[in-house]
Formats: C-alpha cells, sequence, structure tokens
C-alpha cells in the first residue's frame, strides 16, 4: 500500500538547487518516504521551454496524515510543484498537474485519465488527498 509522488522546480529559477533537493528529501523522510530518485528534463520546444528537476518520492507504507503533511508541505512551496501522485495498489494516477497531463502523456493517455477521473470511485483515504490538493494554502 503506497504512493509516487512526483515534484518538480524550475533549476533556472532557483539559485540554490542542492539546498532545495536536500529539503525536500529530508522533509520526504521525516513524512515516511522509504525511497526518492531524482531526473533532470530540459526541453526545448519553442512552446514550452522547461528546465526542471524531477524529484519521486516513493511512499511503500504510508500514513495518511504524514503523507497529507508532506503534500502540504509542497503546496505551500511557491518554486515547487506537484506534478504527480500514483497508487502503487489500484495502479492509477490519482492526481496528475495540467503540465503532465498536456506535455507528458500522450493523447490517448490523457483521454483516457480524464474519463477515468470523471468515472471513478474514490475511497476516502483517496478523496482526502485530493480535497488536500485543491484547497487553496496559505
Amino acid at each position: 500500500m503506497g504512493y509516487n509522488i512526483e515534484v518538480s522546480f524550475n533549476v533556472i529559477k532557483n539559485s540554490s538547487v542542492t539546498e532545495l533537493q536536500n529539503m525536500v528529501k529530508e522533509f520526504a523522510e521525516d513524512c515516511g518516504c522509504n525511497y526518492y530518485y531524482e531526473d533532470y528534463e530540459y526541453e526545448t520546444n519553442v512552446q514550452f521551454k522547461r528546465n526542471h528537476c524531477v524529484m519521486t518520492m516513493i511512499f511503500s507504507q504510508y500514513n495518511l496524515l504524514y503523507l497529507l503533511k508532506f503534500i502540504k508541505f509542497i503546496r505551500n512551496k511557491q518554486e515547487l510543484y506537484l506534478e504527480l501522485i500514483y497508487d502503487d495498489d489500484n495502479r492509477k494516477i490519482l492526481y496528475a498537474s495540467q503540465y503532465y497531463i498536456t506535455q507528458r502523456m500522450n493523447k490517448l493517455g490523457s483521454k483516457n485519465f480524464k474519463k477515468e477521473r470523471n468515472e471513478r470511485k474514490y475511497s476516502d483515504d483517496e478523496t482526502i488527498i485530493l480535497n488536500t490538493i485543491k484547497k487553496k494554502l496559505k
């Protein structure tokens, strides 16, 4: 039972990339993250230039309160973007950012995700997670 959470930030706009990475890693570990890795996206498409570090946090045995605490932490940091939450058990995407839907998924995957998102029945935990993401945080 667990979730994979992808978080990204712009490498160009942040002068202290290592500090930001360490801050996210340490907070994730405090919230029960078992494993994490990072990757970099450099896209030079004229419409979408992207120089981001993408960090994937894997919460294999999660505590809902800690998971919500981590999501709130990410949502409260202006320089961090929540890209994806993937449910390992159901093998389904629980949440995907607009960028992820339009740029990272192929057209068929995007269409299927949107259809499934509208028709899917969510568990109580999933509903709480989605409501936490949607809230305007201070």
